[in-house]
């Protein structure tokens, strides 16, 4: 497999069950119907990646390619959508905003393809979650757990 040719990993807040990954500059901001049916959802510069977990920490792998990448093993296929990037720069995102200012730099503006992989997630990790919170709430000084899933995420002109 060829490599990438740049990379960064981000640490999105899920919430909602979703996360971003978003043009920087020029996207739509309000979801498209329907968001929580399907894995991934396109709107306007940004794509709408669904969770099998509610509010929670996760790492996502941002892969740049030259051209389409051989397809991964191991983890869940979420899709393969195309993006149109205005700004040549992409970010991950919360669905109310943030991490702001940490972005990668693209090949530049144009269509691309993005291809969504899902490592770990489901009831394992859902139960993981609820348990965690009952014991904070029970006045526990536990941390989240923040292994409960990963994505990776590959993208190319």
């Amino acid at each position: 497999m060829t490599e990438p040719q740049r990379g960064r990993t981000f640490s999105p807040h899920v919430e909602y069950s979703l996360f971003l990954i978003r043009d920087e500059d020029d996207y739509d901001s309000q979801p498209p119907e329907g968001i929580g049916i399907a894995y991934l959802q396109v709107a306007h510069g940004v794509v709408y990646v669904a969770s099998t977990i509610q509010e929670h920490e996760t790492k996502a792998q941002l892969h740049v390619w030259p051209g389409a990448p051989e397809e991964r093993t191991g983890g869940e296929l979420l899709g393969q959508v195309t993006l149109f990037s205005k700004s040549g720069r992409i970010s991950l995102h919360s669905m109310t905003g943030g991490p702001e200012g940490q972005w990668l730099e693209l090949e530049g503006p144009g269509l691309y393809e993005v291809r969504v992989y899902r490592f770990g997630g489901g009831a394992t990790a859902q139960a993981r979650r609820d348990e965690a919170v009952r014991r904070i709430g029970d006045g526990e000084e536990i941390e989240m757990p923040t292994d409960l899933e990963s994505y990776v995420i590959d993208m190319w002109r």
